[in-house]
């Protein structure tokens, strides 16, 4: 069955000494959105905006750094050993999941030390809300870049990779994805919820797919035939059913009409 997608060069647009990629122009639109979001369903529920702002730059902060650093070491160890150069090349390299954990650990450390008062759960559950918007445009960038390739196959929206070969187009897939979960958010987000109750949520649909979905990649390192991905969303499981159980009992958000 013949691919529904040719394969095409991402876009690209070159101003003067610089080019912006079509990847790097969905994820800018993406962390826009989510920006945008975020603010919005903070001050539904009350949230400070400076104390929102701030958060938002510690995240973004630690998901860059943590997004470069686990694709250079954990990824691809061996090409960061033949090129160390490529560490401080932080546009050279982004892991998603690395991103994840940059995230979050930056996160702990903003509560920890420049929080307000009972406001992590409130501000995490707005986070992912606004995140699974986000996500899409996030994901469309790896769509048009091509940078995950799947197995071969004869999915209806598979794409001919540059080798010629009718492939998966993970990006695609995933971004298809996101869409149904960011639904989903959108209708139950309009009662409230108990503190928690997104970030549990998105965790425990999200990485499900994203496991099995790994199965298919063909450039990802394994580790005892898992990709890092794989181990991730093991870790990430555990952790959303662990917050879903310990928040449930809470009252919920007050969300301003």
């Amino acid at each position: 069955m013949p691919a529904v997608i040719p394969y095409f060069q991402q876009p690209s647009l070159s101003i003067g000494p610089f080019t912006l990629h079509g990847f790097g122009v969905l994820v800018a639109l993406a962390v826009f959105l989510g920006m945008k979001l975020l603010h919005k369903r903070a001050a539904e529920v009350g949230l400070e905006e400076r104390n929102v702002a701030r958060f938002i730059g510690w995240v973004l902060l630690g998901a860059l750094a943590g997004a470069h650093l686990i694709d250079r070491f954990v990824y691809f160890p061996a090409q960061t050993l033949r090129d160390p150069m490529s560490i401080v090349r932080v546009w050279e390299g982004l892991s998603s999941f690395g991103g994840f954990v940059g995230g979050t650990l930056s996160g702990i450390v903003f509560f920890r030390r420049h929080a307000n008062p009972g406001t992590l759960w409130k501000l995490t559950d707005c986070f992912a809300y606004a995140f699974s918007f986000a996500w899409i445009l996030g994901r469309m960038g790896c769509f048009v870049a091509f940078d995950h390739p799947g197995r071969e196959t004869t999915f209806f929206l598979s794409e001919t990779y540059k080798d010629g070969v009718v492939r998966h187009n993970l990006g695609l897939d995933e971004a298809l994805y996101t869409v149904l979960i960011a639904a989903l958010f959108w209708v139950l987000g309009r009662k409230p919820r108990f503190p928690g109750f997104f970030v549990g949520l998105f965790i425990l649909v999200y990485a499900p797919f994203r496991f099995i979905v790994d199965f298919l990649r063909i450039v990802d390192v394994r580790y005892f035939h898992l990709t890092p991905g794989q181990y991730g969303c093991i870790a990430f499981m555990i952790g959303g059913a662990l917050i879903l159980w310990t928040q449930r009992h809470n009252p919920p958000h007050v969300v301003k009409a």
